[in-house]
């Protein structure tokens, strides 16, 4: 009995550190999320505009320009964003999950020849590896605090592979926010910037979702944007160094989403790991107290039984 009591003790003990750092944990992951929240949320409503003026300059300049320009999809790029760490619940297994099946669509797809990845994150290095797939860059995670200036190299091998033709599209794979408690995978055409990809992607990304009052208002001037522009110095010059720029945008936005996603998922899990110690610590308190209440009544026992015999 002194053993299991023994045990139970040294039970205790551990999960009641372990619920320590779930709970420190939690708080720190609750912290981030605050932050990397106000930044995408931030950001969203000029990537909005910012797509919308894409969409009407690709429907009234198709094939003006080499971004504005279908082709077909036979070398494909992919941009994959996950986390450095575990610790965050289903998130990156969900995000996987999505990727098993994109790379499935995309090999059943007519001319179809090579699909390349970025990694961004240490998961989905590893993930990749698994599933014995070329990756041709990697990254680490940019969880901490992730600037614009963090996303330039990766955009650069994106953009250099789509216009130096040796990808026909170049494709965002990350984890997108839409609350504290819901995070989805997303899958995004980043390149070329045809009209109907981009329409599809505002639909996608914001009208399926409950908007804000400012976010509907947003949505509103941009259907009553005008479709025609005038470009000064030149439309080639304008392009050349607007395109770009939403390029790397897109993808920085996807990060901050990515970012926000881990977060929150790191400190739902965390708090969820608090609940269960919790509870299997409660559990054990009742054990040990009644295992401790059968000893001092066995003890009783005897020692009545002893005096008892003692009489006799």
């Amino acid at each position: 009995m002194a053993r299991s009591l023994r045990d139970l003790r040294r039970k205790m003990k551990a999960i009641k550190s372990t619920k320590q750092v779930t709970k420190a944990m939690e708080l720190v992951a609750a912290s981030k999320m605050r932050r990397a929240v106000l930044n995408a949320t931030l950001l969203r409503k000029y990537a909005m505009t910012a797509w919308a003026i894409l969409q009407k300059i690709a429907l009234s300049h198709r094939g003006k320009h080499p971004w504005l320009v279908e082709r077909p999809v036979r070398r494909i790029l992919a941009i994959i964003i996950t986390s450095d760490r575990g610790l965050c619940g289903s998130l990156n297994t969900q995000l996987f999950r999505s990727v098993t099946h994109y790379i499935k669509a995309c090999k059943e797809l007519e001319g179809f020849e090579q699909l390349d990845f970025i990694a961004v994150g240490r998961k989905g290095q590893q993930f990749l590896k698994r599933a014995d797939q070329k990756v041709v860059g990697a990254f680490p995670a940019l969880s901490n605090h992730p600037s614009y200036k963090d996303v330039l190299p990766v955009a650069k091998m994106g953009i250099d592979g789509f216009v130096d033709g040796t990808y026909d599209h170049v494709v965002l794979l990350y984890t997108e926010f839409l609350s504290a408690l819901v995070q989805e995978p997303a899958t995004k055409l980043l390149l070329p910037f045809s009209e109907s990809g981009l329409r599809d992607m505002i639909r996608e990304r914001f009208v399926r979702k409950r908007l804000t009052k400012e976010e509907e208002q947003t949505m509103t001037d941009i259907e009553r944007l005008s479709a025609d522009y005038l470009f000064e110095p030149g439309e080639e010059e304008v392009l050349n160094r607007i395109l770009p720029q939403l390029t790397e945008m897109q993808i920085y936005q996807a990060v901050l989403e990515s970012t926000a996603s881990e977060h929150s998922a790191r400190m739902l899990a965390m708090r969820n790991a608090t609940d269960n110690a919790t509870e299997i610590l409660d559990d054990l308190t009742l054990t040990y107290n009644q295992t401790r209440q059968a000893n001092i009544t066995a003890e009783l026992a005897e020692l009545s039984g002893a005096a008892a015999a003692l009489e006799k």
